[in-house]
C-alpha cells in the first residue's frame, strides 16, 4: 500500500486506491495518469468553473495543474455520504497574490465504477468568513 493510500485509510479501499492514484499522478505532473482516472462523462468544478467530459478535463489538467506545476500535501481526509474529501495544501508556480498562505483546498471526489465521476475543488475558508457569492456578483479574489 502506497503512502497516500495509508494517509487516506479512513476512505473505502476502492475509493482510496483511485484517489491515491490521482494524487500521485498530480504530484508527478503526470497528465495522462490523472486523465485516465476520470470517466468520459465526468465533471470537474474548479472554483465554480465547470469542465465537462474528458476533453475539457484533459485541457484543464494541462493548463491549470501541469502548467502551474501544482503539488498537494494531504493534510486530512474524510468520507461523507459517498463523497471523499481531501484537504490539502497546494503549492506551485502560480501567481499567489491575494491568495491565503498556505493555500488550503478541499477536493471533493465522487467515484463511480472505479473512476472519478465528479471532482469539486473549493478554497477552504473559515466559518466566520463571508461568502463570495451572495446577492449578486462574485467577489474577485
Amino acid at each position: 500500500m502506497c503512502d497516500l493510500e495509508v494517509r487516506i485509510r479512513r476512505v473505502s479501499p476502492k475509493n482510496a486506491h483511485v484517489i491515491a492514484s490521482f494524487l500521485a499522478a498530480f504530484n508527478r505532473s503526470d497528465a495522462d495518469g490523472m486523465g485516465t482516472l476520470f470517466r468520459d462523462d465526468a465533471l470537474v468544478n474548479d472554483q465554480l468553473r465547470n469542465f465537462w467530459g474528458r476533453a475539457a478535463i484533459d485541457a484543464w489538467i494541462a493548463s491549470e495543474v501541469i502548467a502551474d506545476n501544482l503539488r498537494i500535501e494531504v493534510l486530512h481526509t474524510f468520507e461523507h455520504y459517498r463523497v471523499t474529501t481531501i484537504v490539502g495544501a497546494i503549492t506551485g508556480t502560480f501567481d499567489a497574490n491575494g491568495l491565503p498562505n498556505p493555500l488550503i483546498l478541499n477536493l471533493h471526489f465522487s467515484i463511480f465504477d472505479d473512476r472519478i465521476a465528479r471532482l469539486f475543488i473549493l478554497l477552504e475558508r473559515k466559518v466566520d468568513t463571508s461568502a463570495d457569492v451572495r446577492g449578486g456578483r462574485p467577489k474577485v479574489v
